[in-house]
C-alpha cells in the first residue's frame, strides 16, 4: 500500500453512506440534552476532516448557503469526486483540500480559516498516531472558543472482539497494491477465505462477523477493505480519547444517540445504583459502555462549554415527522433494553406531529401531569427515526436545490433499475441545517419534482423509467406512490421541494 495513506486504504471506493447523525442538527440535539449553550448560526465555518467523496460536505454547503464547508482528506480520487459534485451544484461555499492530516506543518495548518464545526466520522480508529496527532493539533489551533467537535469512532470494550477478526482478514487478503480496485479485490479475497473457514474456528460471533457471512452477501468488498485492511484499526477507550482531546481544550458533552444521555433507559436498578456511586463523567460514560453493546461511539466535544437552562432550550425545539408515523407507539431498542411512549401518550403525540411541526414544549405540555421527561421524549422520537428537528424558515432555497438535482443524476441516473441501487443517501434541507435520509429513488423522485414533474405516481414512472410498461411499470408506479405517501409532506415541511 502508498506510505502517503499511512498505512490506510487509499484506492478504493464504496457506495455513499451518508450519516445523519454526523450534522450539526444531531450535534444541536445533543448539547441542549446536556446543558450546553450552543446554537448554529447563519453564518460559520465547518471542516469535515477524512471527508472521503465530499457527500456530507456538499449536503451541508448547500443547505446552509451562508456556511463555508471545508472537506480535506488524504485520497486524491475522493476529492476529484467532491469538487466535481460541488461544481454539478453550482456551490461556491466549498474547498475540498488534499491534505495529509499525519503531515501537515503549523503554517499549512494555519493557513485554514478559524472554525465553528468539526466532523471527524470514521477516522479516528483507522488511522495512525500521527494522524491522530495532527487531528489534535489542528483542533488545538483552528476550533474556536464555543466550537464543537464531533467524533465518530470505534470504541471499546464492544469493538475489541473484533480486533482479532481484523487481523485474520488482513491476513487472508494477503499483499495488494494501489492499483484501482486492488484493494476491494484484496477485501474479496479475503471475504470468501473467511466463508470458507469461519466454521473452523472459534471467533467471537459478532455481528460484524455475522455480516461479513451473510449469504447473499450485504457488504460490499470496497467498504470491508477501508473498515478492515488500514493497518490501523484501533478502536479506544472513551477515556482514552478525551485524554487525547485534552491537548486541544475539548470537553465532553454527549453523544449524538440521545438516549445515552438516560442511563435510566438501558440501565437495570443495580447498574445505576453503581452509576451513582461513580460520581463523574468518565467513570459514568465506561459504565454505558459495559452496559451497552455497540461498538460504534458518536461523541460530541466543545472548546470552552457554557451551561444554560436545558429544559428552554429543548422546549424551543421545533421537530416535524419524516415519513408516516405509526399508530403503534414506536420502540426504541438500545442494544441493552426496548422501551417508547405510552400508547395514549403516543396518540396525542403523533396527532400533534402530523398536523405539521411543533415545539418539543409544546408536545410536552399537551400530554399533562403523565409526560415522560421532555429528554425522554426526544430521545425516543429521534432514536425511532420518527422526528428530525427544524430550525430554519422560509421555502425551498436554490443550492439545496441544485445539490438534489446534482446528487440524483450522480447517483441515481433514470434506468429501469432505478431505486436500486446501494447507498445511504440525504436529501440537502434549508430548514434542517442538513439532511433527510434518502434512497437512490428518493433521490430521483425528489429531483423530478424540483424539475416540474407532477407529483403523481404515472407521471414520475414516464419520466424516471420511460422503457418499463405493463406489470413492471404498474410495479415501479407503486413504489412511487408508496414513497411519495410516506415522505412528501416531509420534503415539503423541511423546504426540500
Amino acid at each position: 500500500m502508498a506510505d502517503w495513506g499511512h498505512g490506510a486504504v487509499t484506492a478504493s471506493s464504496y457506495a455513499i453512506a451518508w450519516q445523519p447523525e454526523a450534522t450539526p442538527s444531531h450535534i444541536a440535539m445533543a448539547c441542549a440534552m446536556a446543558g450546553i449553550g450552543w446554537q448554529p448560526r447563519p453564518a460559520m465555518t465547518v471542516a469535515d476532516l477524512g471527508c472521503g467523496r465530499g457527500y456530507n460536505a456538499n449536503l451541508l454547503a448547500a443547505a446552509n448557503p451562508g456556511w463555508t464547508v471545508l472537506g480535506l482528506d488524504h485520497d486524491p480520487s475522493g476529492i476529484a469526486e467532491a469538487r466535481q459534485l460541488a461544481a454539478q451544484a453550482g456551490l461556491g461555499n466549498t474547498r475540498f483540500i488534499e491534505a495529509d492530516l499525519g503531515g501537515m506543518g503549523l503554517a499549512e495548518i494555519d493557513s485554514l480559516p478559524p472554525l465553528d464545526i468539526v466532523i471527524i466520522h470514521g477516522v479516528w480508529s483507522w488511522v495512525s498516531d500521527a494522524v491522530r496527532a495532527g487531528i489534535v493539533q489542528l483542533l488545538a489551533r483552528r476550533l474556536k472558543p464555543g466550537g464543537v467537535a464531533y467524533l465518530g469512532y470505534n470504541a471499546l470494550p464492544a469493538s475489541g472482539p473484533d480486533m482479532a477478526l481484523q487481523r485474520l482478514l488482513r491476513q487472508l487478503a494477503g499483499p495488494f497494491g494501489t492499483g484501482a480496485g486492488e484493494a476491494a479485490a484484496a477485501a474479496a479475497r479475503a471475504m470468501a477465505r473467511l466463508r470458507a473457514m469461519a466454521g473452523a474456528l472459534k471467533l467471537p460471533r459478532t455481528p460484524m462477523l455475522a455480516r461479513l457471512l451473510a449469504e447473499p452477501a450485504v457488504l460490499e468488498p470496497g467498504f470491508v477493505a477501508h473498515e478492515f485492511l488500514t493497518a490501523h484499526w484501533r478502536p479506544v477507550f472513551q477515556a482514552d480519547l478525551c485524554r487525547d482531546l485534552d491537548a486541544a481544550r475539548l470537553d465532553f458533552v454527549g453523544s449524538v444517540n440521545l438516549f445515552e444521555a438516560l442511563p435510566g433507559m438501558f440501565c437495570d436498578g443495580e447498574q445505576m445504583a453503581v452509576m451513582r456511586r461513580m460520581g463523574h463523567s468518565a467513570g459514568q460514560e465506561f459504565l454505558k459502555d459495559l452496559c451497552l453493546p455497540r461498538g460504534f461511539r458518536a461523541d460530541v466535544f466543545i472548546r470552552g462549554a457554557r451551561r444554560l437552562d436545558g429544559l428552554a432550550a429543548l422546549h424551543g425545539l421545533w421537530l416535524a415527522a419524516i415519513g408516516t408515523l405509526p399508530e403503534e407507539s414506536p420502540v426504541l431498542n438500545t442494544g441493552a433494553s426496548r422501551g417508547g411512549i405510552a400508547q395514549p401518550l403516543w396518540t396525542q403525540i403523533a396527532t400533534m406531529l402530523r398536523q405539521g411541526p411543533a415545539r418539543l414544549g409544546d408536545i410536552h405540555a399537551v400530554l399533562g401531569p403523565a409526560a415522560p421527561n421532555p429528554t425522554e421524549i426526544l430521545a425516543i422520537l429521534v432514536g425511532t427515526g420518527c422526528v428530525l428537528p427544524l430550525f430554519q424558515g422560509g421555502g425551498p432555497q436554490a443550492a439545496a436545490t441544485r445539490f438534489n438535482i446534482a446528487a440524483a443524476a450522480t447517483y441515481a441516473p433514470h434506468g429501469e433499475d432505478l431505486g436500486e441501487a446501494a447507498g445511504q443517501y440525504g436529501l440537502a434541507t434549508p430548514h434542517g441545517l442538513g439532511g433527510l435520509p434518502a434512497s437512490a429513488l428518493d433521490l430521483a423522485i425528489v429531483a423530478a419534482l424540483l424539475e416540474g414533474v407532477a407529483a403523481e405516481p404515472v407521471a414520475l414512472a414516464q419520466h424516471l423509467q420511460p422503457r418499463l410498461e405493463g406489470e413492471r411499470l404498474l410495479t415501479a408506479q407503486g413504489r412511487i406512490a408508496a414513497r411519495l405517501a410516506e415522505k412528501l409532506p416531509a420534503w415539503r415541511y423541511f423546504g426540500v421541494v
